[in-house]
């Protein structure tokens, strides 16, 4: 394939990729290696400052579905810390490590400090054991209304989270969405 057959096909999957209102929005972190790439409907952009992560990157919906719980419309935080801790890990130890009781336990403590923890279930993502529950949080504007996504991964590098809030009525639909959006995400590892 010559370079100019190349470029044009490029040029045309870049168009088809990002044509319409609904085309994805990706972005990434460069520093950290943190990125995303969701599903059509969705943007990623630069996050807020927020005290549990070094690197976010805020994700709403561009067309109103799932329904943000915020006035910002920010559906989704996805973000990083580094764990120097976990660098001699290998990605096996790590995977072991979540796999055990009392490493869950952490887990579910930590979300309780915030609301009442349910459906914790574990999930792969690039080869690493990740932790996924839903949280009905205790404080903020009718918190009995809104439920968050939560999914947090370990790697070598440290640890990344993606954190999603709907209302309680549409998150039975919202799942498959949030799954899909973090079928996308690319933790540094």
């Amino acid at each position: 394939m010559t370079m100019t057959r190349s470029l044009r096909l490029s040029a045309a999957l870049a168009a088809i990729l990002f044509a319409g209102g609904a085309a994805a929005q990706s972005y990434g972190d460069s520093a950290s290696g943190l990125s995303v790439s969701p599903p059509a409907g969705f943007k990623a952009e630069a996050g807020k400052p927020h005290p549990q992560f070094e690197v976010t990157i805020d994700i709403s919906s561009k067309t109103g579905t799932p329904k943000a719980v915020n006035s910002t419309g920010q559906l989704c935080t996805l973000g990083f810390k580094s764990a120097t801790q976990n660098g001699q890990l290998s990605r096996e130890a790590i995977n072991e490590q979540m796999a055990k009781p009392e490493w869950q336990q952490l887990y579910r403590e930590m979300f309780e400090t915030i609301g009442t923890v349910s459906d914790f279930k574990l999930f792969e993502h690039q080869g690493f054991a990740g932790v996924e529950l839903i949280v009905t949080p205790k404080t903020g504007p009718s918190p009995q209304n809104v439920r968050m996504f939560t999914s947090t991964l370990e790697t070598a590098k440290g640890r990344t989270a993606l954190i999603c809030a709907t209302d309680q009525a549409g998150l039975a639909a919202a799942l498959p969405q949030f799954k899909a959006l973090r079928a996308t995400i690319h933790a540094p590892e």
